[in-house]
């Protein structure tokens, strides 16, 4: 006779296993990373091209609200974008206002690096950290692509993987 020990556990097992086996299931089956179990991370996601990821770098300009207004909002985006063009490479502008500061600085975003913040007298000294991030950012999504290309080659010749693709 079957013990009622031996059951509970089978239960328990089976209510953790469950789950995960079927997710499992669908993720090979739909090939969305959605579906995997403990798995998903940002560049399986960006792989299944479900998030957008670029290596676009964002400038954000920081202005204190008791900053002197000497110069425009446009004056300081047509400056950083034609910095940036100048090394082959393209800058979203993006402003904020901090209450209670004179201040005036730079930060620019690369992905998830943070480059900065830079007084805005001393903006073009992280530039080119920031074209770099971004070629940096870029170089690694192409070998990413090439690594997935590759193993998609190579799934086809595994008989593990001929039962799900089929």
């Amino acid at each position: 006779m079957v013990k009622k020990e031996t059951i509970v556990v089978s239960l328990v097992a089976a209510f953790i296993v469950l789950p995960a086996a079927l997710s499992l299931s669908a993720y090979f089956i739909t090939k969305n990373p959605n579906f995997r179990p403990l798995g998903i991370t940002l560049d399986s996601l960006t792989e299944a091209g479900l998030i957008e990821s670029s290596g676009e770098i964002i400038a954000v300009i920081s202005i204190g609200d008791r900053s002197p207004k000497q110069t425009s909002k446009k004056e300081y985006t047509k400056a950083l974008e034609s910095t940036f063009e100048i090394l082959e490479s393209e800058v979203e502008v993006k402003f904020r206002t901090v209450p209670n500061s004179s201040e005036i600085s730079v930060t620019y975003l690369v992905g998830l690096n943070r480059i900065g913040p830079y007084p805005i007298t001393q903006a073009a000294s992280g530039v080119k950290a920031a074209v770099r991030a971004e070629r940096l950012v870029k170089a690694h999504q192409i070998k990413l692509a090439k690594n997935l290309e590759k193993i998609e080659g190579s799934r086809g010749s595994t008989s593990w993987f001929r039962f799900f693709d089929g």
